[in-house]
């Protein structure tokens, strides 16, 4: 049929990728055979409880280039939580409204509420729900960022 083609990888250029990852040997393979990235022995900070743990902590997240995954910054018992959390919230809301009801904008919404309950806020934009939650998702970052904006009184659009 055809012709087999060799190809020299030393000689052939790399691909041009904005995200090019090299190959590193810092990786281990779980009892499922999965490559995680990072040391069998190795540990990480949970960013839900502050909890220093091993990576059998962790799910995976993401896939690398070379075939081994990223793990999740949160434990697996806090992304348990967050997740029940997230359903019990989307149990309770209200119908989606056309509108965001922070920005009134005709976007596309996101249940929001009460972080550590299952209260349900209100329907949110990505911008409105990211903004509020980079904040501090609740009132006194929202007031704060209110008066250090308020310091420029003339270039408030009324």
């Amino acid at each position: 049929m055809g012709e087999q083609r060799t190809i020299n990888l030393n000689s052939s250029p790399l691909k041009q990728n904005k995200q090019h990852h090299k190959a590193h040997d810092c990786f281990h393979f779980r009892s499922t055979g999965i490559k995680i990235v990072g040391k069998e022995d190795d540990v990480q900070e949970c960013k839900e409880c502050h909890r220093v743990l091993p990576l059998t902590a962790f799910t995976t997240h993401t896939l690398r280039s070379d075939g081994a995954y990223y793990l999740l910054k949160i434990c697996r018992e806090c992304k348990t939580i967050v997740e029940s959390e997230r359903w019990a919230v989307k149990k309770n809301t209200l119908p989606k409204p056309d509108r965001c009801d922070c920005c009134h904008k005709d976007k596309k919404l996101q249940s929001d509420h009460i972080h550590g309950t299952t209260t349900f806020r209100g329907w949110v934009c990505r911008n409105c729900n990211t903004g509020i939650g980079s904040l501090g998702d609740n009132l006194e970052g929202v007031l704060q960022a209110a008066v250090y904006l308020a310091k420029e009184k003339n270039e408030i659009k009324e």
